[in-house]
């Protein structure tokens, strides 16, 4: 009987083993596939940070640049030294146009020829 038991122990405990290494296995796997997900988070914050930084100094950029355009010291100067537009004792005068009224106004102008030299030509046919 003693040999019986001592099978018996013996299978409890292997049978105890296998379960513990697999218990062990899937642990190590959850927490091996936790670390590679925290692993690729990092990755992907350092990423957005590096890009953040990035595009905020094109912003600082973008508004030195706007600062300085919309200066009309520098506006002046430009007017002066670049172009030769203004003279020393002239003061620099700029009129902004719109290109879409630009834009709408030619389409209408060329429309009036189009229509005129059509009138034109059907007069002359009349005739």
């Amino acid at each position: 009987m003693t040999t019986h038991d001592r099978e018996k122990k013996s299978r409890v405990a292997r049978d105890f083993r296998r379960v513990l290494i697999v218990l062990v296995i899937i642990f190590v796997a959850i927490l091996g596939r936790q670390e590679y997900k925290i692993h690729q988070i990092q990755k992907e914050t350092d990423a957005t940070r590096k890009r953040v930084e990035e595009l905020q100094k094109v912003q600082a950029d973008l508004e030195a640049e706007r600062k300085r355009l919309s200066d009309p010291k520098y506006i002046e100067k430009l007017a002066r030294e670049d172009h030769n537009y203004v003279k020393k004792d002239e003061v620099p005068i700029f009129i902004v146009k719109d290109k879409e009224g630009q834009n709408g106004k030619a389409d209408t102008d060329a429309q009036k020829d189009k229509n005129t030299k059509t009138g034109n030509n059907e007069k002359k046919a009349e005739n």
